[in-house]
Order: C-alpha cells, then structure tokens, then sequence
C-alpha cells in the first residue's frame, strides 16, 4: 500500500526527549506497515536516541524557537510548513491544541487528502472539566474542524459521550505496543513465582507503600514468591525502604529493587520472568508497562485505573482493587498464587487479549479508518 501521506506529529516543548519513543509509535507504525511519510517536529534539545533504535526512519524537523511562547513557536511553525504535511497530529486536550489544528486545517483548505487528529492522553481529570459558556461555544465552534478527537479509556469514553462533552468526533483508541510483526510467546513454564511493578518508585503517585505493606501479608501466607521493584527510586523514598526492610528482617531475600533499567532486551526478560505485574497508582492515563506486561504473558493486578479495566477485560485476566488497601491487594495475590492453572492458562490467553487489542498495527488501521478511511 502508498498511501503518500505526509504525516506530522507535533512533540510538545515540554515533553522528556526520552517520550520520543512512546510519542512517536503512531507515525512510527503507519510508516512501516502503511508507507506513511511521517515526521516528528520538535525543539532541538540535544539528541534524540529513540529515532535512531525504536522509531527508526522516522524524520525529524525541529521547531524554532522565535518567541517565549511555546503557542506562538509552534504557531509560526505551522504558518510556515503546512503545506509540506497532509495530517497533524498532536497531544493533549487544550484550547491552544485544538486552534493550532484548526489553523492547520484551513490553511491546507485546497489539500483534500487534510487530516487533523488529537490524541488526548488523559485521566480522571477529564471529570472534573468544567467550560464557561463562552468557552464551550468557542471549542464547538473549533471542533467542527477536527476530524478524530480520541481517548484511550473505555470509561473516560463512555463518561465523555454520555455528558456530550465532545459531540460524534470522540473516539476510544487505546495506546498499544509494537513488536515489527515478530511475536513470541511467552511460555508459564519459563516464569518465577514473581511479582514486578516498574515506573519511578517512591514517586507519590505511585503508591508504592502500599505494594510493599501488601506483599508483607501475602508473604506471611507465599513464603515462595518474591517482589521486584524495577525503576529509579526516588531519593526521598530511600529513608522509608531501608525502615520497612529493617522492620521486616523475614523479607530480606523475597524484596530486591533493581533501579533504572534502560536496556529493553534486559527489561523485557524481566517481564517474561514475572507471573504478576502490580501498580499500586493513585492516578494514571494510560501506563504503557500495562502493554508491556501483558505482551508478556502478565497479569494485572492494579488499582481501580479506568484503563486497568481495559487491560484486564474488566478483571477477568487480572485482579482491581481499592486505591490505597494494602489488604484487598494482599488478598488477591493470594487468590492468584494459589489457583496455579488459572495463572497458566491466563498466561497465553492475555497476550492474545493484548495482540487482539493493544497491538499497534490493528489500532493504526483504525485510526486510518477513523479519520476518514484510507485518504486516497
């Protein structure tokens, strides 16, 4: 298929260089499994290593910075080179977003292959919303020109259509994982009684005392299993781990942190290791170590996350529970540990629920569709 669309994805200012690799996966797929001609815009902030390993053939052109105003930068940007891209895509939900694709589109108004797509990235915040009437009437005034409007919870979905927060254009596409079209299964027969979270620990929306008060009472009941804490550890965070190990002498040996983790091949064999991939987060978008997990054959067990629900087929391949309960976790560890052929045999039926709906080749087709079918 040659489609030759110019596809654009605009990296905001802001984002950590190091996102590239997440930020990018959308013009990264349709490039190679569409033939999309796809571009990523951005500050130049130093090296982008990601464009080079995991989104490799991606283009890169950088955005100047004229004004103090990130808007403004990125405005002047688009004056400039509209008519080098046929979609704009961008992130996050703003009046500023939204104009800048607004602008895209009437500018390109002769271009009838002219897309504008945002991906919101969103949590529970989108709840609490509220828009002045002015407001509300400039947004609908903006959004007749948006042609895909998404967001990557079935819940924050179903809230947003059933509040008419965004009219027909909302969508559900959900964040996913790549493989190149090479998948290899992760086999039960290969994994440890292991139970993994990765993310920065300590940080405090993680939660993270509560993993660690939750697998001390699983242990008094699993002296077998172990708990790995994969991430760079919060430097505040170090005072309340050595008193918890200190406090908990029994668990020496079954708690090990294993710090930042940047080789992928090195974190991936982790995943594989593990039988259980827990996050304890008191509020999250889409955490993408949840596709991380269940490509590789783990199940989730998470606070009551809109997008855990998503991930776990509303519980059935994993285990939701209270933010904050340290015992309801406990307890449905224990629940798992102990029905061993039910963790065998959710172990292949979860990377099949992954690649059946996680996998970004299948949501880019969507997208393709979604705004518009395939532009021709």
């Amino acid at each position: 298929m040659d489609n030759n669309i110019r596809f654009l994805t605009i990296f905001t200012p802001c984002e950590n260089i190091h996102l590239i690799k997440d930020i990018g996966m959308i013009p990264y797929v349709l490039y190679k499994e569409f033939n999309y001609n796809s571009t990523i815009a951005s500050y130049n902030n130093g090296e982008y290593p990601y464009l080079k390993t995991d989104v490799k053939g991606l283009k890169q052109v950088f955005i100047k910075q004229v004004f103090k105003s990130d808007f403004l930068n990125l405005l002047n940007f688009i004056l400039f080179n509209f008519k080098k891209f046929d979609v704009l895509q961008v992130y996050h939900f703003s009046l500023k977003q939204v104009f800048l694709l607004y602008v895209f589109k009437i500018l390109n108004f002769r271009n009838h292959k002219t897309r504008v797509f945002l991906k919101m990235d969103v949590n529970d915040s989108i709840k609490s919303w509220k828009f002045n009437f002015a407001k509300k009437v400039f947004y609908k005034f903006l959004l007749k020109k948006i042609d895909l409007l998404s967001l990557e919870s079935k819940k924050l979905h179903e809230f947003s259509v059933k509040n008419d927060m965004f009219g027909n254009i909302i969508k559900y596409i959900p964040n996913g994982f790549y493989d190149g079209g090479t998948r290899q299964d992760t086999h039960y027969e290969d994994k440890e009684n292991l139970i993994i979270t990765v993310g920065r620990i300590g940080s405090p929306e993680k939660n993270n005392e509560v993993l660690l008060d939750g697998f001390k009472e699983f242990s008094k009941l699993n002296n077998k299993w172990k708990l790995e804490l994969i991430g760079p550890i919060e430097e505040s965070f170090n005072a309340y781990i050595n008193e918890f190990m200190n406090d908990n002498p029994d668990l020496n040996g079954k708690i090990s942190f294993a710090g930042s983790i940047s080789d992928r091949k090195d974190l991936e064999h982790r995943y594989k290791k593990a039988k259980i991939f827990v996050l304890t987060s008191i509020s999250e978008g889409f955490p993408l170590v949840f596709l991380e997990a269940i490509k590789s054959g783990c199940i989730i067990v998470s606070t009551d996350l809109n997008t855990a629900y998503d991930v776990t087929d509303n519980g059935r391949l994993g285990g939701i529970f209270t933010i904050g309960n340290h015992m309801q976790l406990s307890k449905i560890l224990n629940e798992k540990a102990n029905d061993e052929e039910k963790l065998a045999n959710d172990c292949i039926s979860i990377q099949n629920f992954a690649y059946e709906n996680f996998y970004w080749k299948n949501i880019c087709h969507n997208i393709i569709t979604l705004i518009n079918g395939e532009i021709n």
